[in-house]
């Protein structure tokens, strides 16, 4: 009898061995692996660090999310109008006599007013909801004092009408002392004909439309205020100017209980304050824009999805548009009203209008993480969005981020364990002399810890994903993909290094 020869008990022992070995060293590289995962998970909380290469992985999550559910998502949010001050306009209402020829031309505020006579004269059954001015009227018009006259008329007009919704109008703050106010500093608004009917009228409202990008230019958030001042306050003092969007979910959220909680409601408690304490310095970041409709260059083929019949105004509306946006071409819109001064208001009904434009003068295209879009459809996706989520993306608690992430490094732990004897062999085969067929190389290849661990990383991605797309329709997101990477990474360090 072969003295050498291993007995069944040895043969026993040496694998229990060889399993409490790789147990002890698989738990040690799992708390490590992990524990790097999660340094990254609470880095990257702060948006400093989330618009760093190590959020990377999660923003690229975040588009991919957004993308897949893109004019899909319809929800409860109120309809979108939007009527477009396109080419076509310009190249119709562009007086030649003003020495300006499209695509230079700026909006002519006569065709501004006739949109606004347009919307207030709806009856009260087809009002919209609220109406934004996405132009900025304190530019020079390009018809003159006339068409100045003729907004101001609106303007009024509206102010003392006690049916009109609310009307948001869009302003451009500049540096003070680029407006000649050299004893301030930080923003301010220049002077407007309109001021003096606008501040004391109680349905409108000046706004800012401001967005913040990443590092790659991609715009992700909205500004929630700016602190301005103003050439009409002796004493210097900064005010908030208030997003747009911001304004505009205030006016259209139904629920009051829901707009007390609002997770966005925090940026108006808090402006005030911030604008007497700290007024030349701005923010850095803003509110998170849900996107879930898009509207690019290509977009005279574009469908939308139809209206959720739980909408609180599809029984009053739902039958004269169900899609939860719409683009009319102004001067589509104006020609009717101009051959029949009585033209059907029905398309208004319970809608957010925007009056805004996608023409070449105006140059307002924007990269989102969708694609190319008008800065009147971020501003359409920043207001459904938090009305869809009442009151604005709100980050999943910290607690079940970690839960996501310890799942991931168990994951990755297990997956270790169940193949170490095939990876064993996998080392002992690299290191040999021995010429091996094409097939057995192709076998034994996945076996490659880079290869597994890597597996494993982009199942997380595509499960933070899925995971985001749900999340998203409660108003929740997440950090999942960069801290799963961070472990999978660290875990075939230490498996290169150990082995």
């Amino acid at each position: 009898m072969d003295e050498t020869a291993e007995t069944p008990l040895a043969k026993g022992r040496r694998r229990r061995a060889f399993s409490l070995t790789d147990l002890v060293a698989e738990r040690r590289r799992a708390i490590i692996s992990f524990g790097v995962g999660l340094i990254v998970l609470l880095l990257i909380q702060f948006p400093v660090v989330e618009q760093s290469f190590l959020g990377a992985p999660d923003r690229q999550m975040m588009e991919t999310a957004f993308r897949l559910r893109a004019d899909v998502t319809a929800g409860r949010a109120d309809p979108v109008l939007f009527l477009d001050i396109d080419d076509r306009t310009l190249s119709h209402l562009a007086p030649p006599s003003a020495g300006f020829a499209p695509p230079l031309a700026t909006t002519p505020r006569a065709a501004v007013a006739d949109l606004l006579d347009f919307v207030r004269t709806a009856p009260v059954a087809s009002a919209p909801r609220v109406v934004i001015v996405d132009v900025d009227i304190s530019q020079p018009a390009s018809d003159g004092p006339a068409g100045i006259a003729r907004l101001q008329a609106a303007l009024s007009a509206w102010s003392a009408s006690k049916t009109a919704p609310p009307l948001i109008i869009s302003r451009q703050p500049y540096q003070a002392a680029a407006l000649g106010l050299t004893d301030r500093a930080g923003l301010a608004l220049p002077d407007t004909p309109y001021d003096a009917i606008v501040q004391p009228a109680p349905n409108i409202y000046w706004a800012e439309t401001e967005v913040l990008g990443d590092l790659n230019g991609i715009i992700r958030e909205f500004l929630p205020y700016q602190c301005v001042t103003t050439s009409r306050d002796p004493a210097g003092g900064h005010q908030p100017l208030y997003s747009a969007a911001l304004l505009a979910y205030m006016f259209t959220e139904r629920d009051q209980a829901a707009l007390a909680r609002a997770h966005a409601r925090h940026w108006m408690s808090e402006a005030a304050a911030r604008c007497q304490s700290k007024p030349s310095i701005p923010l850095r970041h803003g509110e998170r824009i849900d996107f879930h409709f898009s509207l690019d260059l290509g977009f005279l083929g574009r469908v939308w999805p139809d209206l959720d019949p739980r909408w609180p105004g599809f029984a009053r509306c739902g039958d004269t548009d169900a899609a939860i946006f719409r683009r009319l071409s102004v001067i589509d819109v104006l020609d009717a009203v101009h051959a029949d001064p009585d033209a059907s208001r029905s398309l208004l009904c319970q809608h957010l209008v925007i009056i805004g434009g996608t023409n070449e003068s105006s140059s307002d295209f924007v990269q989102t993480p969708d694609n190319e879009m008008n800065g009147s459809v971020v501003l359409a996706n920043a207001v459904r969005g938090l009305q869809l989520t009442h009151g604005g993306l709100r980050p999943i608690p910290l607690v079940f981020q970690i839960l996501g992430l310890l799942i991931v490094s168990l994951s990755i732990s297990a997956c270790a364990l169940a193949t170490e004897r095939a990876r064993h062999h996998y080392r002992q085969l690299r290191r040999t002399t021995r010429k091996h067929s094409l097939a057995h190389r192709l076998v034994i290849i996945p076996l490659n810890p880079l290869i597994v661990n890597g597996i494993i990383a982009v199942m997380a991605h595509c499960a933070g994903i899925v995971l985001l797309m749900v999340s998203l329709n409660f108003g929740l997101w997440g950090f999942l993909s960069a801290p799963a990477f961070a472990a999978a990474i660290t875990e075939t360090v230490q498996e290169f290094a150990d082995g």
